[in-house]
């Protein structure tokens, strides 16, 4: 039985111009989803469905009662409304359609017992989700002492290493204690959601994966970095969308049977 995996997207303004001859065009905007997300998801075996981010709360359930696992993308920042603090000047963008469609459906995803693995922002959000709060600029709230996180080399190459806990669900899947990762955010996990554990940090101590304490009560998992972007060049970044696929295949066996 193929899983069906969701896989978040976000809204983009279409702000191109037009070629010349061409009639120019209002802006609009569109919904997209990163390919190397979805191509994660098919290549280790699942069936990837985008999910727009519209309609709030209001469809949630029905996208949610389709899936077996939901990946959680990156983007823009989550509003720090949702974790009781107001934004700073150095925060970034926020798309408030996107963050009321992914808070629900998180929460749906954990009522029903659906496998979730977030990358990047989609970590954040499972943090917030659960009840932890971010950072909302790491250089503004960590100074001096943090990495730059930010990284202006390709996706798919190293940015740091992050020291991967030993025991950890996240280091079994991964098969590493060490990895080299990349790095796209300016944001990070300030206090940890109570039902969370820490699985990875970078030598800064900004964390950069997280588990849930009990895998029997609830199967989630999220990477700060893109893993998405780093299939070609490590075995490690592909074995964590292969765990979300056989954690979804679990789920649809017992979907079907109920």
């Amino acid at each position: 039985m193929t899983p069906v995996i969701g896989v978040t997207a976000t809204l983009k303004e279409d702000g191109e111009a037009p070629a010349p001859g061409e009639v120019s065009r209002p802006l609009g905007e569109y919904i997209r989803a990163d390919l190397d997300y979805v191509e994660g998801v098919f290549d280790a075996g699942g069936a990837p469905i985008v999910l727009p981010p519209i309609g709030g709360a209001r469809n949630v359930e029905s996208l949610v009662g389709a899936m077996d696992g939901l990946l959680l993308s990156g983007g823009s920042d989550l509003d720090p409304k949702y974790y009781g603090e107001a934004g700073i000047p150095e925060m970034g963008a926020t798309i408030p359609e996107r963050d009321e469609f992914e808070m629900a459906l998180v929460g749906a995803a954990l009522r029903r017992g659906i496998p979730i693995f977030g990358i990047c922002r989609g970590l954040q959000v499972l943090n917030v989700a659960l009840g932890g709060t971010l950072y909302q600029d790491i250089s503004a709230q960590l100074g001096d002492d943090a990495l730059s996180h930010r990284q202006t080399a390709l996706k798919f190459q190293p940015a740091h290493e992050v020291e991967v806990r030993s025991g950890s669900w996240v280091g079994e899947a991964m098969g590493e204690t060490g990895v080299k990762v990349n790095s796209y955010h300016h944001q990070a996990v300030k206090e940890l959601a109570p039902g969370l554990v820490v699985s990875a940090s970078s030598p800064d101590g900004v964390i950069e994966a997280v588990e849930s304490r009990d895998f029997s009560d609830q199967w989630l998992f999220g990477v700060q970095w893109h893993a998405e972007a780093m299939r070609t060049v490590g075995v490690e970044h592909r074995n964590l969308f292969a765990a979300l696929v056989s954690a979804a295949e679990n789920h649809a066996v017992r979907r079907a049977a109920a």
